[in-house]
Formats: C-alpha cells, sequence, structure tokens
C-alpha cells in the first residue's frame, strides 16, 4: 500500500495538481476495493480507500453520514478505509490539519447505497463542516454526477457566512489552473474542462477524472486553505452521441434526397 501511496504522490506532482494542499483522492488499490465490494455500499470496481494528500500531521478525519451524525475516520499511513455504510444517500468526508499559523480542510462527498436515510442532501450540504468551506449548491442528485462541458455553481463559505471577492482555482489532472471570483454572495460558476483522451463509446467504457477546487484566505495572521475534491466523468454530447447524431443527420438526408430524385425520375418518366 505505500507504494501505490508514493505511486498517488508521484503523479499528482508530475502534473502539479494539489501541489501543498490537503485533499481527498481515491485509492484504487486491491484493499481498497475489497471492502467497498464487502461493504455493498459502493458502485462497480469503486474503492472504499481514500488517500489525504499533503497531509503533515495533527490531522483530524471525520465522515458524516446523511442523517448528520458523526464517525472518527482513523487514519493510517494517510489513508483512511470507509467503514460498511449504515444507510444509502450522501456522506461527507471531512479532514482539518491545524498548526499556529495554517488551518487546512479538505471536503469530498459521496454517494453511497443503502436503505435511504429520508434526509435531504441539502441538510448536509447546509452543515457548516470546516472554518473555511466550498459548499456545492447544490448537490448533483444521487444518480447524476459532475460532467465535462457543464457548469456547476459553488458558494464559499467562512466562519459560517458567505465569503466574497475570493479567488478560487479549478485544476484537473490535464487542464491548467483556472480561476475564478466569488461574486457579493459568496456564489461562483466553474465549467469542468472537457479533457479527455482516447474516449470509447458508452459511459461505462471510460473511467472518471479528478477535479480539485481550491480557495486560500487570510485573517488575524492564520491563512486559512480549504479544498473540494470529486470525480468527473466523459461527456456523452462531446463525444459519441453528437457523432451519432451527426451521422443519423447525413443518413436521413441522404434518404430524403433520394426520395426526392426517384419522385422526381417518375414524374419526368410520366411527362415524358
Amino acid at each position: 500500500m505505500r507504494i501505490l501511496l508514493s505511486a498517488l504522490v508521484v503523479s499528482a506532482s508530475l502534473w502539479g495538481y494539489g501541489e501543498g494542499v490537503l485533499y481527498w483522492t481515491p485509492h484504487g488499490c486491491d484493499e481498497g476495493k475489497a471492502s467497498a465490494s464487502k461493504h455493498g455500499g459502493h458502485g462497480k470496481d469503486e474503492s472504499a480507500m481514500f488517500a489525504l494528500m499533503n497531509n503533515e500531521g495533527n490531522t483530524s478525519a471525520t465522515l458524516i453520514l446523511p442523517n448528520l451524525s458523526e464517525k472518527s475516520l482513523p487514519l493510517k499511513n494517510n489513508t483512511v478505509i470507509l467503514p460498511k455504510p449504515p444507510m444509502g444517500g450522501y456522506y461527507a468526508m471531512v479532514a482539518e490539519a491545524t498548526t499556529a499559523t495554517r488551518v487546512q480542510s479538505a471536503v469530498r462527498y459521496l454517494s453511497l447505497h443503502g436503505r435511504p436515510a429520508k434526509v435531504s442532501p441539502t441538510s448536509l450540504t447546509a452543515l457548516s463542516k470546516t472554518t473555511l468551506e466550498i459548499v456545492p449548491d447544490p448537490l448533483h442528485r444521487e444518480h447524476d454526477r459532475y460532467t465535462a462541458s457543464k457548469s456547476y455553481r459553488f458558494i464559499l463559505n467562512f466562519q459560517g457566512k458567505p465569503l466574497k471577492n475570493a479567488t478560487v482555482t479549478l485544476e484537473t489532472h490535464k487542464t491548467p489552473v483556472q480561476n475564478y471570483m466569488s461574486d457579493e454572495t459568496g456564489a461562483f460558476t466553474i465549467t469542468l474542462p472537457n479533457d479527455f483522451t482516447d474516449v470509447r463509446v458508452g459511459r461505462s467504457e471510460n473511467k472518471p477524472s479528478e477535479f480539485l477546487l481550491c480557495v486560500h484566505h487570510n485573517k488575524d495572521f492564520t491563512e486559512y486553505t480549504s479544498t473540494f475534491s470529486m470525480p468527473y466523468y466523459v461527456n456523452p454530447n462531446d463525444f459519441w452521441q453528437s457523432q451519432s447524431w451527426g451521422t443519423g443527420a447525413i443518413f436521413i438526408g441522404f434518404l430524403g434526397g433520394l426520395l426526392l430524385y426517384r419522385r422526381h425520375k417518375k414524374q419526368g418518366v410520366a411527362r415524358g
């Protein structure tokens, strides 16, 4: 497992992705996938293990359940293994690292299978989880997913209040950093890049990539940093669906032209 974690670090540093900030990323080792399969609360090929990148110690990790109860997540070699989900719905993984001059936090949401908790995901997003927080507004539906070429709205909160005029960075593994600015209400909207390559036809044929939002804020000689990381998926409209529709339109046009030609030819014969 240490070798795989080192590989994650090397991969991130090669792209400059998430450099120097605390964030969650899935740990796709066999142990994590085996745990996910045993739990029965995860999708196909998903992992129940996550790595906390750039963690330097003195860090707490918590899992917030759909009903807003909390469970401590033990960190071992900067990784956590999620327990079997007692209910279905959205969960939030929260990590926070504190020093005398810096407070870092990382939040990641998970949709896990099970008996529905009958609690709206908005209750989870509305809950203040860290001092500085990037809040999805709204969180995508449980059967939906973050998708390339689509736009999504977020709210910046600091000490439970909207943070205006703050710069937020968006990073992926294949696209240079993009900057966004929160408005007077703390809101900002991002558009996820279409940076997938070697795309195959079919959603299940393409693995997701990761995106990372990061914000910094200084107050009272303390630097606050918070991240939001999630997977995002290829957009069919950017690839095979648009191509199939285009091919279909060409085919229909060809048939229409052929019918018109035959009708015109028959009319010419009849006049002769």
